[in-house]
């Protein structure tokens, strides 16, 4: 995974080392990462400066990752993308990215969505970069929205409602849409370090650990997303779901769309290194029109950008003919 720590392995493991599950940055790394946030105001002007910012890297997990990998697995935090952005051309593409969008969409620039940028910079990001991609389509994407039109109140989360996270009306009527951004099982990150491991391919469900008979992993995200949230957040309406998956930090482990066995999505979008796919589910509902407006939603299929970057090798080759030297 990209988003790991760089540091250098941790020392000699002992008991409260066993129960780490953060990184923090040290007294000279917390005066890089406020001089690096300084490069991006808007972003600067929405984080707070609180123990938040100076988490280097944490557990994405609920497993416990060994010790002696943590460093190594551990993901970085908005605190350690900064840290290492200078040096890093991914780091700051992402940055910048973020702050573009934040100046384009000032309902995003506040201090609630700069805690939600401290707590988890990568989904939250994510959720940003797919707000941008309704609007660049020229929807008027609704946020945080309540299918159910539950009206819970309370201060604990259990009294909050599970919205989703926006709706859109490609074609005249309501369509939910909910992001997520999965990570490789902590047993298949882990099969990737020194020491080889043996595990298999396959094109419809992606890298596995040997030995593995579960259901693949993009049917275990869509099944938690369903169980979790989609199934309650939207009770009470017939309105279409749309699950988009940012599959940049579970690939190659998420590859396929696997089968959705619950009936309540009507399409699913895999999206990542400037690719897309979109694929309806069985039973779906969709319009052709939205159909076309889902399959463009998040760039190009690989195919399609295959064929582009072809074109343009050729277009370089072809050479130009006498006609067109006059």
């Amino acid at each position: 995974m990209s988003q790991t720590t760089k540091r250098s392995a941790l020392p000699e493991d002992n008991g409260e080392q066993k129960k780490r599950n953060t990184i923090e940055a040290t007294d000279e790394e917390k005066d890089t990462i406020l001089r690096n946030l300084t490069r991006y105001p808007t972003l600067s002007s929405i984080v707070l400066q609180n123990s938040l910012l100076y988490r280097v890297a944490f557990n994405q997990y609920k497993e416990r990752i060994p010790s002696e990998r943590f460093e190594e697995v551990a993901e970085l935090s908005l605190g350690g993308i900064l840290l290492y952005s200078v040096g890093d051309e991914e780091f700051q593409d992402r940055l910048q990215r973020v702050e573009k969008w934040l100046n384009l969409y000032p309902e995003y620039a506040n201090a609630e969505f700069g805690k939600k940028l401290l707590s988890n910079f990568l989904n939250h990001s994510s959720e940003l970069e797919v707000y941008d991609a309704l609007k660049r389509v020229g929807c008027s994407p609704e946020r945080d929205v309540a299918p159910g039109g539950q009206t819970r109140e309370g201060k604990s989360m259990k009294d909050k409602p599970k919205n989703l996270d926006f709706r859109v009306r490609p074609d005249g009527r309501d369509i939910f849409i909910e992001v997520t951004t999965p990570r490789m099982n902590l047993e298949t990150e882990l099969l990737y370090g020194e020491t080889p491991h043996a595990g298999f391919f396959d094109p419809e469900r992606g890298i596995e650990r040997e030995g593995y008979t579960g259901p693949s992993r993009v049917e275990v995200v869509v099944g938690s997303k369903v169980t979790n949230q989609i199934l309650e957040a939207a009770g009470g309406t017939d309105c279409p779901v749309i699950l988009i998956i940012n599959c940049t930090y579970a690939y190659p482990e998420i590859m396929g769309f696997g089968q959705d066995t619950s009936g309540r999505i009507s399409g699913m979008i895999h999206y990542w290194n400037g690719t897309s796919e979109f694929r309806s589910t069985r039973g779906c509902d969709l319009s052709e029109k939205e159909k076309r407006f889902f399959t463009r939603l998040m760039g190009p299929t690989r195919a399609e950008q295959l064929q582009r970057i072809l074109s343009g090798k050729n277009e370089e080759r072809r050479q130009p003919t006498d006609q067109e030297n006059l």
